[in-house]
């Protein structure tokens, strides 16, 4: 067998169903083999959709995505996306085909040093140098993107040699036992300061959802009786959005995160990285009397940019439920009323700013044009509860995140680095992932733009993906920031480059030319019969939402 067909012979027996890619000439061997292989070819018509796709499939699935692509320029084309699945820990194989090496000395068209370009970006990159060692790098590639801390690993595949012939079995990387308990002295350590806490929080990481630890967190927190804050820049749903103890994500500087802890004496962090930030601000989130346990299943998150009193590096779910039996076995009679009462003040709490946030899109209900927070508000009441959300909203996230049904049944994904043009291609993974839930993607109208490709994929494989697209005409989040910063052109109400009109974009033209379902809504009358109309179509449509386009600072 040639070592093209052996490859896709052990990713068929790993598991793998979907190689997304963009083909070029240097891959025409690899594909080639793909013929009987029963893996499926899911092609994008730009290598970043292609990436984006399998990285969203990946998150989606817990399982590892694979995408193909094409030399050193299809590569860098992609290479944001990379970027984006080695912050998220993304359990992904990218592999593009190179040159010949018999021409590698002479610098031929399109070649690169692949290994180089993603050196920074994996845990492992490296061009086969021969045939024979061809299946031992591809298991050893599986193995390290899927061992905790998962991430990205890179192939380059070099044409002549996917035409060799490979003596191999074609098996799959054997198991492998990764995931470390965590140590009973530690655990015992954290268990005491919790049982103890007056006023305990949790800074819930996109860790806890990557780890199918949800239920864990709950119960810790319920037992404990404290809030729950997601970390800055939390792009996965790893605390149900409608408990009574969830408080939402936090702002990402040091001042506010400050500000958001400063009356709790314990804080627990689970999975998160310690902190991501948008804006500088002097100091730590931290203060000087508070006690900081953080677990992780990758050591290098552990005190990354501030000491904590107690690290944990073992599997977050593991850790999660030994600290709450743990916890749950040290309280007195007093300690759980009171956390029952901080429960029960919690939930007040929580009951208040729900109506809040309700009256306040209510009471936009008849603005023209649309108020981004009714448009959520409104696409709310129609999502199932195991909905699928995929977000890109920029400017109107805050949005998404108050009015959207985040409870236990549904899931979110979003950019980990604020990437855009991922989430147009990452739907398409997420519902190839789970082809029997609804997929609804929000997008900002910029973000569109910048990988509109993905509407043709989703068009030619029947995706029934809703994009609902939050439409302000412009880069409304970078004058958000323009306004932050306090800048001389902003106070005088100039934005350079961030206004999308003259012409302005017509998206339902755009997404008829690739065969999706294309509505607008300019009123509010109509938004409800609108969003329904296309969340019940049996393929993929595109809402285009003429929403505000007032913004306002940072906060």
């Amino acid at each position: 067998m040639q070592v093209a067909a052996r490859l896709i012979e052990i990713l068929r027996a790993a598991g793998v169903g979907y190689l997304f890619g963009n083909p070029g000439t240097t891959e025409l061997p690899f594909l080639d083999a793909l013929d009987g292989s029963g893996l499926t070819y899911v092609v994008a018509l730009q290598e970043a959709t292609a990436a984006a796709a399998a990285d969203g499939y990946a998150q989606a699935s817990g399982r590892l995505g694979v995408v193909n692509l094409h030399v050193a320029p299809g590569l860098a084309n992609a290479l944001s996306i990379v970027h984006n699945a080695s912050r998220a820990k993304t359990p992904l194989l990218v592999t593009a085909g190179q040159q010949d090496t018999r021409l590698l000395l002479d610098a031929p068209i399109l070649a690169g040093d692949m290994v180089k370009m993603t050196d920074g970006l994996t845990k492992w990159s490296y061009e086969l140098r021969n045939a024979a060692e061809a299946p031992s790098a591809l298991r050893r590639a599986i193995h390290l993107a899927l061992s905790p801390p998962t991430g990205p690993v890179f192939l380059s595949l070099p044409m002549d040699l996917m035409s060799e012939p490979c003596d191999d079995t074609g098996a799959a990387p054997g198991p492998v036992a990764a995931r470390p308990a965590p140590e009973p002295e530690a655990i015992a350590r954290a268990a005491a300061l919790f049982a103890a806490a007056k006023a305990p929080v949790i800074v819930a990481g996109d860790g806890v959802a990557r780890a199918g630890a949800q239920a864990e967190l709950v119960a810790l927190a319920e037992t404990i009786g404290a809030a729950v804050h997601g970390e800055p820049i939390h792009r996965r749903l790893s605390f149900p959005g409608d408990h009574p103890l969830w408080r939402g994500g936090l702002y990402p500087t040091a001042t506010a995160v400050a500000k958001a802890l400063e009356r709790f004496d314990a804080v627990l962090i689970a999975g998160a990285n310690v902190f991501t930030w948008l804006f500088h601000a002097p100091g730590s989130p931290f203060g000087a009397n508070q006690r900081v346990v953080q677990i992780d299943d990758d050591p290098r998150e552990i005190s990354r940019s501030y000491p904590v009193t107690l690290g944990i590096v073992a599997a977050v779910r593991a850790a999660l439920s030994d600290l709450h039996e743990a916890v749950a076995k040290r309280q007195d009679d007093s300690a759980r009323a009171a956390a029952r009462e901080r429960t029960a003040t919690l939930a007040r709490a929580r009951d208040e700013h729900a109506r809040r946030v309700a009256a306040t899109a209510d009471a936009a209900a008849s603005r023209v044009p649309i108020a981004p927070e009714y448009l959520m508000r409104t696409l709310a009441t129609l999502l199932p509860p195991d909905a699928l959300i995929v977000d890109e909203s920029a400017s109107s996230l805050a949005h998404v995140l108050r009015h959207l049904p985040f409870g236990a049944g549904s899931d979110f994904f979003g950019s980990k680095t604020g990437t855009l043009g991922w989430a147009m291609g990452a739907a398409l993974g997420v519902q190839l992932a789970h082809p029997r839930r609804k997929v609804v993607a929000t997008i900002g109208d910029g973000s569109v733009m910048y990988a509109p490709q993905a509407l043709w994929t989703a068009a030619h494989r029947n995706l029934p993906v809703t994009y609902v697209v939050a439409n302000n005409a412009s880069y409304a989040i970078l004058k958000s920031g323009m306004l932050t910063f306090g800048l001389p052109a902003a106070k005088r109400g100039v934005f350079p480059g961030m206004d999308l009109v003259d012409p302005e974009i017509d998206y339902l033209a755009l997404a008829r030319s690739m065969g999706v379902l294309a509505v607008r809504v300019d009123k509010p009358g109509g938004l409800r019969d609108v969003l329904a109309r296309a969340l019940a179509h049996e393929g993929p449509a595109l809402v285009d939402v003429l929403i505000d386009r007032g913004f306002e600072a940072m906060r």
